[in-house]
């Protein structure tokens, strides 16, 4: 975490892969390529998890 404190991760959950990156945007592209239909759990690294506080 302490390497990628904040980065974007999006999993997709049938083949355990992982996608990384600051950008949101680029996460997803990352992961769309390799999965076109997949569904993703997505994620920010850091503390609690979330992209914030409410």
């Amino acid at each position: 975490m302490a390497e990628h404190y904040n980065w974007f991760i999006l999993i997709e959950p049938e083949s355990g892969e992982y996608f990384m990156d600051e950008d949101e945007l680029v996460a997803f592209q990352k992961a769309r390529e390799k999965h076109p239909q997949g569904k993703f759990f997505f994620d920010r690294l850091n503390e609690t998890g979330v992209f914030g506080r409410i």
